[in-house]
């Protein structure tokens, strides 16, 4: 798997802080054990997400929140508080997910790296480990999110892209799909492109402050960065501007599905396997942007 470290330098004051991507409801943080005992760590993790049923801990099933948790209970006394940045679906992958981690011990952080990555399943990876505080959180500190998402875009099926891409044979117009995404920069009501779940806040205006469509390869890479995402948002998306470059969606129409705030009118959804959390950030003065290439390879 590829490193990535992402871009998470600082954090905002307590008064600052709001979730855009689940409302006002702090309870994840409420329920945190704060105490003078308490040793905080700012982690980069990634992780494959093929064989996890997504993140948040759910028992009887396979969970990345979950394994982090069992990998941390080992060092420390008491049970170990592991909080993300995003709560990615069954099969979803990421390349740079933000983590808390909340211990009763204390730790140098190469030593916590080092051991947490001796101890995690395989298809987990701690890039990066620092010492942090009780009043800095990954998700309700959280600006900007990158996602991306892989399209396999040729004749024939690749075998060894399978787990991380979607396959799509027929030929994709991949400048109709960039024009069709450019519809979507800026602050919206993307109510067209949410899959309702129980979770989900009822505010549905979001803000986009970019959204590439690129060639590479045989790979049609979307990227996307915005202040929040709503549930299935960017796999909505993706499958809206393939069928845009597959000739059943009109550019000019993107702007129409879009004001219609209804499911129905926006394209498929695109599978969970190609789709990956790039990278969070929790500094508003160093905004994140979309890269040049597949962030996958870099």
């Amino acid at each position: 798997m590829c490193r990535f470290t992402a871009n998470v330098d600082r954090g905002r004051s307590s008064a600052q802080r709001s979730s855009v991507e689940y409302g006002s409801d702090r309870r994840e943080l409420e329920s945190s054990l704060l105490s003078e005992d308490s040793f905080f760590y700012r982690l980069v993790v990634a992780y494959v997400g093929t064989d996890f049923h997504g993140w948040q801990e759910n028992d009887g099933v396979r969970t990345v929140q979950g394994s982090l948790r069992a990998a941390a209970d080992v060092l420390s006394d008491s049970p170990a508080i592991v909080e993300g940045s995003s709560r990615t679906d069954t099969g979803v992958h990421a390349l740079g997910h933000l983590v808390r981690l909340q211990l009763d011990r204390d730790h140098e952080p190469v030593d916590l790296q080092r051991s947490l990555q001796g101890i995690t399943p395989d298809d987990i990876e701690i890039i990066s480990c620092e010492k942090s505080s009780a009043e800095w959180h990954p998700r309700f500190d959280a600006v900007a999110k990158r996602y991306l998402y892989r399209i396999w875009n040729g004749p024939r099926k690749s075998l060894f892209e399978s787990g991380t891409s979607w396959w799509i044979r027929a030929p994709l117009d991949v400048s109709a799909m960039a024009e069709a995404g450019k519809v979507l920069i800026g602050r919206h009501d993307f109510a067209s492109f949410r899959t309702r779940s129980k979770d989900e806040p009822e505010d549905t205006v979001r803000t986009i402050h970019n959204l590439t469509v690129q060639k590479s390869g045989d790979h049609v890479l979307v990227q996307v960065v915005g202040d929040g995402f709503l549930y299935r948002m960017v796999r909505n998306i993706t499958g809206t501007l393939m069928d845009v470059g597959r000739g059943l969606i009109a550019v000019e129409d993107v702007e129409g599905i879009l004001a219609a705030s209804d499911r129905r009118e926006a394209g498929v959804t695109a599978p969970p396997e190609g789709l990956f959390l790039v990278e969070v950030s929790t500094d508003p003065d160093n905004p994140i942007h979309c890269s040049n290439g597949d962030p996958f390879r870099q």
